[in-house]
């Protein structure tokens, strides 16, 4: 599998090209690490 950006510019519209597979597994990631960086770093703060 090639490894590529999946955004088309700074707002986060997705290429045309890109599968429904590879969308599902970069918003996969994506929540992934904003959910870790909020229990890590938010979290604690607040409480």
């Amino acid at each position: 599998m090639k490894i590529r950006n999946p955004f088309k510019n700074y707002l986060g519209q997705w290429k045309d090209d890109v599968s429904t597979k590879e969308k599902i597994i970069w918003s996969f990631f994506i929540v992934v690490i904003s959910i870790a960086f909020f229990n890590i770093f938010i979290f604690p703060a607040i409480f």
